[in-house]
This record gives C-alpha cells, structure tokens and sequence, in this order.
C-alpha cells in the first residue's frame, strides 16, 4: 500500500516525537522537516536525513506537497498555518488547542470542509489505553451514574509564550472526560490568579457542568513543587482513579460507594447513609504509546476508514469550553453558558 508523504513544522517539545512516529510507521513516509530556528531544524534533521528541511512552510508545502502537514508550533499561530495547509491540498493534524479563539478554529473546520481534506486535532490522552479503559468501565455501567470528576494536574513551569495555564493544561481533561462520558460541557466557571510578570494565569481552578447533570472539578497550575496528573471519576458503583504518573498501575477501580436509603419520601429528612467498602483492582492495560495508535487511526480516515477519536469538531468543542473559561476567568468567576450555533 502506498505510504502516506508526511511533513512535521514545528521541532520544539512535540515535534520531534511526530517525526519519530512518522519514520517508524508503515503507514508514512516522512518527507519534510520545517522550524524558523536552524539550531532545531539541525538537531532532529540529522536523525533524518532523506527528509528536506525547510524555514518556511510555503516552501515546504510548494516543494514537497505532503498528504499530510503535522503542526507542533505556538497556539497563536495554528490558524495561520493549518489554513496555509489545507488550502494546499494537504491533510492536517494539528497539537492542541486546536486554534486561538473559536472563530478561528471554526473557519479551519469550515476550510477543510471546503477543500475536500481531513483536519485532526492531537487530543494524545484520548488514545492511551488508560483513558480507552476508562470510558469502557463507563460505558459497561460499572461505575453506575458518576457523581462527579475530579482532576489534579500541576507542575512547575513550563510557562508558554502565548497562553495562560487554562489553555494549555485543560485541553487534556476536558477532551479526556469529554470522550469519556461523550457528553458536552454546558457551563463553565473559572477562577485563578497570576504571580508573573505577564500578568497571565498560572494558578486556575475550573468547573464544568455537562449536558447530563454531571459536574467536573479542574486544578491546574505551573507553579506545584511536585507534578500531580491524576484524575478521580466517582460513580455510585464504584470509582476509578486515573494517575498518568503511575508506572504500571495507571487505574485503579475501588468497589467503594454509598448508597442512600430515604425513609420519609415526602420531607426527605429521614436519609440513612450506607457506606460500601469493598476490593480494589487494577485491570491490565497495554503499553502501546498513544501517539502512535492516532497516528494508525489517521492514516486509516485518510485511506477512507472512520473518522478517527479526536477529530476537528472535537477540538473545536475543547476550543468553545477554554474561550468561555477565559471569560469567566475575567469575570471573577461568573457561571457562563458554552454557546453552539
């Protein structure tokens, strides 16, 4: 089968594992390389040599024309070069989030509407076989209804140059709980404050309110002295924590609960709360990385497959969920309504 002619712009942090995906799939062929800094362009060219490198991205998309663009650069500038992309006749996959604002990232999904290509949103965490697990012991029923999520994720730095830490650390639990419940966010509040120079947040708290009654809580800061990645999904059943840190034991599920028994149905005052303590367990999971198992995903939807998890609606629902966090934000913590035309 014919391979898939691939390009990477953008050789920071994410870059070079795109590339590295790329030339150890069968499903591609990594063609071009592309970053304005040549000290990065040099150090991940050198691992691939037969593939061209480029400062720009007009000479790499008229010199090479990728089937396919992977772009890994600041979010400010994802819209300018997803459309340079698509307008091109190449596929994009893009990082995460998927654009600046929401009326950016609707006219990416509206450009590749119009030109006929695919347009992929890198939401990682929903391909890892910890968060597959997690929506399969949601869709199983065997937490029974959630009572709520709650997610820690914080570190010290690194601070981005042009998003606050909203934006760059909740796209990864909202797309996780999204594709976990499949449900939407209805409303956001959000609180945090800045204690840098920039005046940006660095210290946020959000919760979210889905369609179906469940309510999400989110902590994320850059200024931790310890890195905390661990999300708690409560359900009536039993309750599964998801600790991305753990080397080998990344769920475990608690067969722990409570129940509640109303005695007097018409005032409700007389409730007799049974706690359930029972076994913990933790179900065996695989260790294929994730950014590979999306990247066979893509290559089948660019062959005619399904449409892989996180496609170009998903990041624009992430995209609608941080804009009206950030105004919520700026509005001391107002409760908004997330808006779809």
């Amino acid at each position: 089968m014919k391979r898939i002619t691939a390009a990477v712009v953008g050789l920071g942090y994410w870059g070079p594992n795109l590339a590295r995906n790329f030339q150890v799939s069968d499903d591609y062929r990594l063609v071009g390389l592309c970053d304005p800094i040549p000290a990065r362009l040099a150090k991940v060219g050198e691992n691939y040599p037969w593939a061209k490198r480029f400062s720009s991205v007009p000479e790499l998309l008229e010199s090479e024309q990728p089937d396919l663009v992977a772009i890994a650069t600041p979010v400010a500038s994802h819209h300018g070069l997803a459309k340079l992309a698509l307008e091109a006749g190449s596929h994009v996959l893009c990082e995460k989030p998927l654009a600046a604002t929401v009326a950016e990232a609707t006219d990416l999904l509206q450009t590749a509407a119009r030109m006929q290509r695919h347009l992929f949103v890198d939401h990682t965490f929903t391909y890892t076989s910890a968060v597959r697990k997690l929506r399969e012991l949601f869709n199983s029923h065997r937490l029974g209804d959630l009572f709520y999520v709650d997610s820690v994720r914080i570190n010290l730095g690194l601070f981005q140059p042009d998003i606050d830490v909203i934006w760059d650390l909740a796209p990864h639990d909202v797309s996780i709980v999204d594709y976990v419940v499949g449900c939407r966010v209805r409303h956001v509040s959000a609180v945090g404050s800045s204690h840098n120079p920039r005046g940006i947040a660095d210290v946020a708290y959000l919760s979210l309110e889905y369609d179906n009654g469940l309510m999400a809580h989110l902590h994320l800061s850059w200024l931790s002295p310890v890195k905390v990645r661990r999300m708690i999904f409560s359900g009536t059943s039993s309750s599964a924590i998801y600790d991305d840190l753990e080397p080998s034991e990344k769920i475990k599920v608690y067969d722990h609960g409570v129940d509640f028994e109303v005695s007097d149905l018409e005032t409700r005052q007389q409730v007799l709360v049974n706690y359930r303590r029972g076994d913990m367990h933790a179900p065996a999971l695989d260790n294929k990385e994730a950014l590979a198992v999306q990247m066979r995903e893509v290559a089948a939807a660019l062959r005619g497959g399904p449409v892989p998890t996180a496609a170009a609606e998903d990041g624009l629902e992430v995209v609608r969920v941080l804009d009206v966090a950030s105004r919520s934000l700026a509005a001391g913590g107002t409760r908004l309504e997330v808006q779809r035309s």
